[in-house]
């Protein structure tokens, strides 16, 4: 064991042996209880982890994705169901982070319809608006403008060096899910108080009374997959266009000509028939 202190340890190692302890950590915790002692700053955590050799980017970045999926959805009843309401797509993009982020918040302003609630040094948030932005989220038919159908949209974008940067976008469908979930319910309630009328008259309709309250939830639920396929399509497309967007031209050099004057042109010569060609010999 001494000599073995002094051997280096590859990153899978390293990666190996911290899961492992931290797996014997958390059984400790779980035998006792939670105190002020056993929690850690993120600023330890970064040191711990440059000492491990992981980058103080990667961690920063784990511990938003964790805290943004244990805050963001919570297990409930309709998640297991319809499914997740919070939709992301990631993107890596080859252009400078700040220029990626104008461009994006431009097309969720522009193309999209939506109102900027928040904004960040590294993300913004947007949402539909006021009740105008219901009413343009009902009366749209064509289906530009899908994210108006989210409750809200989160731009994240972070640079990697000067040319490369992580774009991220996230969509919460939960006001979608919501409204399916209680027509479902509705639906089928009303038509199974239907069904149960009948029934007294003839018992043979009771045994629709479980069909027609399982097919408005089975409905629904197939529409609610089909507007969380249009909605990530649509986020892979806004990335789509920024990746493929081209940085703007510089302007040609105009030299030592100040800006607003007009460069002056050489006049055109005059015309001049040549009558000693027309001349008689």
């Amino acid at each position: 064991m001494e000599g073995s202190n002094d051997r280096h340890l590859r990153p899978d190692e390293v990666e190996m042996i911290l899961r492992h302890a931290s797996e014997l950590n958390s059984r400790r915790w779980r035998r006792g209880s939670y105190d002020t002692t056993s929690s850690v700053s993120p600023d330890v955590l970064v040191q711990v982890a440059a000492a491990a050799g992981i980058p103080e980017q990667d961690v920063r970045r784990a511990m938003w994705d964790m805290a943004s999926e244990k805050t963001a959805e919570p297990r409930s009843f309709a998640r297991k169901f319809y499914g997740p309401a919070r939709l992301r797509v990631v993107r890596e993009v080859e252009r400078p982070a700040e220029n990626t982020r104008d461009y994006l918040e431009g097309l969720l302003r522009l193309q999209q319809g939506l109102k900027l609630r928040r904004k960040t040094e590294v993300g913004s948030l947007w949402d539909p608006g006021d009740e105008l932005g219901v009413v343009r989220r009902t009366l749209d038919f064509s289906g530009e403008r899908t994210l108006l159908k989210a409750r809200l949209v989160e731009l994240r974008v972070e640079g990697f060096g000067e040319e490369r940067c992580e774009a991220n976008l996230t969509a919460d469908l939960s006001n979608q899910r919501g409204e399916y979930l209680s027509l479902a319910g509705i639906l089928g309630a009303t038509l199974a108080a239907l069904f149960i009328l009948a029934g007294m008259q003839s018992p043979l309709f009771f045994l629709g009374v479980l069909p027609v309250l399982a097919a408005p939830a089975l409905g629904f639920r197939f529409a609610y997959s089909r507007a969380s396929l249009e909605l990530r399509r649509a986020l892979d497309d806004l990335l789509d266009a920024a990746e493929e967007s081209q940085p703007r031209e510089e302007p040609q050099d105009r030299g030592d000509r100040p800006p607003g004057q007009i460069q002056g042109l050489k006049p055109i010569p005059r015309f001049a028939p040549d009558r000693s060609k027309r001349a008689k010999p």
